[in-house]
């Protein structure tokens, strides 16, 4: 097993300055895996070590290796360290995944391919969605509706519809691709649609009638009406999650 410590490719690592600290963390430790300066099997600095060259809190390694862990690029060992994993080229989803998760930043690219995957879901869940499908998508809705009763902000019920559209498509590999985008974007979601809510009066209101009107067009079987209003709905989640993250860019600065 190779220990990486001594490697001169360290001096490639630059002190953050930044707030967003472990996304910068995870990005500059990527470079080094996808350069082949880090192979497979080779261990990291320790979060002391990464720490001190980075010149950030252990916290914010601690977070930048989660997130590469559960990326699938490391492997964290209790009591032994961090291993760049041996990752496989053919599994389609698990490079989906590292995509999704390491440049969750660039809303507008996720989204697209959100929005490609998510208007074909809904249409073919229109021809193919059985009684099942339709209680599971009633139960969101249901769960929904409680939230604007409640005032909460609604993301766990939001990601539960869109999940039962996905399963209403019948196709095992778009269920694992959609399942895939949601758990990347969840944490994402929370923190942006609390920020959309606060800012913006009437949005639950109105993404609640936006999610009935995707799901009776599901119900009465008309594909077509079910594309247009996901790409209808998806468009305007694009434009608010690009003005919520302009906001947050803008109080980084200040």
């Amino acid at each position: 097993m190779k220990y990486s410590s001594g490697k001169e490719i360290y001096m490639e690592l630059q002190p953050i300055k930044t707030k967003r600290i472990y996304e910068t963390i995870v990005d500059q430790i990527k470079s080094l895996i996808v350069s082949g300066n880090l192979s497979p099997g080779d261990k990291l600095l320790s979060e002391r070590e990464l720490s001190e060259k980075l010149q950030v809190s252990r916290t914010c390694v601690r977070e930048a290796l989660c997130a590469l862990d559960v990326a699938g690029l490391i492997e964290v060992k209790p009591g032994e360290g961090a291993f760049v994993r041996q990752s496989n080229p053919n599994d389609i989803i698990e490079s989906l995944a590292f995509a999704f998760i390491l440049e969750k930043d660039k809303i507008k690219d996720i989204m697209e391919v959100r929005k490609g995957l998510e208007v074909e879901s809904a249409g073919l869940a229109a021809e193919r969605a059985s009684e099942e499908n339709i209680k599971n998508m009633e139960k969101a809705l249901a769960q929904m509706e409680d939230d604007l009763r409640t005032g909460s902000t609604g993301e766990k019920a939001d990601l539960l519809f869109h999940n039962s559209i996905a399963e209403a498509t019948c196709n095992p590999l778009l269920i694992r691709m959609m399942t895939t985008i949601y758990d990347t974007m969840n944490q994402t979601l929370q923190f942006t649609r609390k920020l959309w809510i606060s800012s913006t009066s009437g949005t639950p209101g109105r993404l609640y009638e936006e999610h009935r009107e995707i799901y009776e067009a599901i119900k009465a079987g008309n594909s077509q009406r079910a594309r247009k209003i996901m790409a209808d709905h998806l468009r305007k989640v694009v434009t608010e999650m690009e003005r919520i993250d302009r906001l947050e860019k803008e109080q980084e600065k200040d």
